[in-house]
């Protein structure tokens, strides 16, 4: 495989996915993303279907591009989709960062800017498939919809007192 220099972590032939020990899991999950022009966003809801301390695979079917015809990720994406983005796993609380590694119709792979403890690797992934652990926002309106950059500050504080209620009920 080649490296490709115009896109970082890519190679002519894909995604380079490390050899960490990957674990399946079926986890809910947000995952924001910022355009380019840094004026828009969306906030993804969907599962977290794969999981390592370094990465993860995130699976949503209400993705925009998601109707596209084609047949495999298209790069364009990745010159409108800023290549940072942040992941929430609200089961366990957990928010981090990372870069996006590829994207599909309906799939996005990510890797971690820090990784993640074996722990709670393990504890995702032995969370079982139930029709309790999806999420139901709030406010739908904000999610998987293309949004102005303002509203991702409403998102940030909604968070940081879910997390602060969280804490407090412990």
């Amino acid at each position: 495989m080649v490296s490709n220099p115009d896109k970082p972590g890519r190679t002519d032939r894909g995604y380079n996915r490390k050899s960490d020990l990957r674990y399946s899991a079926h986890c809910p999950g947000i995952v924001e993303l910022t355009f380019s022009d840094r004026k828009h966003f969306i906030a993804l809801t969907g599962a977290i279907v794969n999981l390592s301390v370094t990465g993860c695979l995130f699976a949503n079917d209400e993705m925009p591009w998601a109707s596209l015809d084609g047949s495999g990720p298209s790069d364009s994406l990745f010159e409108i989709i800023s290549s940072r983005c942040g992941i929430y796993i609200p089961w366990t609380n957990t928010y981090c960062t990372g870069e996006i590694k590829r994207v599909g119709s309906f799939i996005i792979g990510i890797q971690f800017h820090a990784p993640l403890s074996e722990a709670l690797v393990k504890h995702v992934a032995s969370l079982e498939k139930s029709g309790k652990r999806r999420i139901r926002p709030r406010s739908t309106r904000k999610y998987n919809r293309i949004l102005p950059i303002a509203i991702k500050r409403q998102l940030r504080q909604a968070r940081a007192a879910a997390q602060q209620e969280h804490t407090g009920q412990a």
